[in-house]
């Protein structure tokens, strides 16, 4: 995968309110507490999890009278237990197999991330738009990502088990 020089600063910036707003709605939805390990550069397209909920963001990043666009994506990216373990605990019913009635789980997820974050992101300077989200699984499964941006990897321990979160971001 291409690595692109960025602005690490500015990546911890526009990082971090997704990160905050993981940890709001998993103890509300999911009633869990999330510890962010050390977060690493993805070097493969392959996932991380078995299941991953997808969702693009870009808009116009503002600084003073400079403004500039920018194009990423955020990745949720669960193994299957703890998928099984989130969706259980968010719609109070217990599920031993991943199956159509919870294959959506994942992007509901992602996408009260994404709003939870956007109130944050536009204080900042940022003007999001929001695609919606989707949903790929299998074991070994592909992301298409964005090209000529590096992919952040931060994983995360939940009461559920452990899943990771992906941010790559590009101006």
């Amino acid at each position: 995968m291409p690595e692109k020089q960025f602005d690490v600063a500015k990546f911890i910036d526009f990082s971090k309110p997704f990160i905050d707003a993981s940890k709001n709605i998993f103890k509300q939805m999911v009633q869990t507490e999330l510890e962010t390990g050390k977060p690493f550069l993805k070097e493969k397209i392959q996932s991380q999890g078995d299941i991953s909920a997808v969702i693009g963001i870009n808009g116009v990043y503002k600084n003073g009278d400079s403004s500039s666009e920018f194009r990423g994506q955020f990745v949720i990216s669960f193994p299957t237990s703890t998928y099984l373990k989130v969706a259980s605990a968010m719609l109070m019913e217990e599920y031993t197999e991943f199956n159509e009635e919870i294959a959506d789980v994942g992007a509901e997820i992602c996408n009260m991330i994404i709003g939870n974050a956007k109130g944050e992101l536009v204080r900042k300077g940022y003007e999001i738009e929001m695609a919606i989200p989707s949903v790929v699984s299998g074991i070994g499964h592909t992301i298409q990502y964005l090209s000529d941006v590096n992919i952040i990897v931060t994983p995360i321990q939940s009461g559920h088990g452990e899943f990771y979160m992906e941010i790559c971001y590009n101006e």
